[in-house]
């Protein structure tokens, strides 16, 4: 007697899918932390901004003159919306066997790649579109003469001089905030404690280069246009290899609005 059996995913199983991708994105990534976010129709392929480029000088109006329409200064700029994703498999054996704890495992490590490529994306393009002049570290802070307190309060100055913006978050690499632990010789406090005391929110991520900090206001460098946030699509049964594929993506643009509440530490 021939028995046919049915190639879908119980629901339960999906769902347990998604909910990991969802949850595993929110542990990851950090680069939503560093901007804010627009969220636009699905179909969205080109998302069109103005870029802040500076203030004319603003003069006294006399009672009944008309407003100057040039006092603030803007370029016009696009962002192309792209799509970021992974596939993963899960093999009929592993259905049959109810092996939750494998499956999970995959859908958690999609979720990872993807969280970790949207930050690699997200910081490039805070770095690349800086536009606070670079500060140049004293020293590396590994070494005895680095110091990171002076180096992170030159950048947040250099930021303030720009239209007044308040940066609140440095962003490292944990490397770097490894050697924020260290001793301040003539603090005797740790450096950790002396950049905090600057208020800044210390975030730390293996996407950010190992010898640049990131220095900003959070509330006007950038904007994530987010068009498909994280999902999951499928299953799709393949019969020649026995195995449901189910692919995870999401649909972003990255834009910085005003480049000189971003300032740049390198050689640190």
């Amino acid at each position: 007697m021939t028995v046919i059996t049915s190639q879908i995913l119980p629901a339960e199983v999906l769902q347990v899918i998604s909910d990991l991708v969802v949850q595993e994105a929110l542990n990851v990534r950090v680069g939503r932390q560093l901007v804010t976010i627009e969220k636009v129709p699905p179909g969205t392929q080109v998302y069109k901004y103005r870029k802040f480029t500076g203030f004319s000088e603003v003069a006294e109006i006399p009672e009944g003159a008309e407003f100057p329409l040039e006092g603030i200064k803007f370029e016009e700029a696009t962002i192309e919306i792209k799509k970021i994703g992974k596939a993963f498999k899960v093999t009929r054996e592993e259905n049959l066997a109810n092996k939750i704890i494998s499956i999970a495992n995959l859908a958690k490590d999609a979720a990872r790649v993807i969280a970790l490529k949207e930050d690699e994306i997200i910081l490039n393009t805070l770095i690349n579109e800086a536009g606070t002049t670079p500060v140049t570290a004293s020293a590396s802070w590994d070494s005895d003469t680095g110091n990171p307190y002076n180096d992170v309060n030159n950048a947040i100055a250099k930021v303030e001089e720009n239209y007044l913006y308040r940066p609140d978050t440095i962003v490292l690499h944990p490397t770097k905030i490894a050697d924020l632990r260290r001793i301040d010789p003539d603090a005797k406090r740790p450096y950790m404690e002396l950049v905090q005391s600057l208020d800044l929110k210390v975030v730390g991520t293996p996407q950010m280069p190992t010898d640049k900090a990131l220095v900003l206001d959070t509330k006007n460098a950038g904007l994530l246009v987010l068009a498909e946030d994280i999902s999951v699509e499928g299953p799709t049964y393949e019969q020649k290899s026995q195995s449901y594929l189910i692919n995870v993506f999401e649909r972003f643009g990255v834009a910085v609005l005003r480049p000189h509440a971003i300032c740049i530490i390198k050689n640190i």
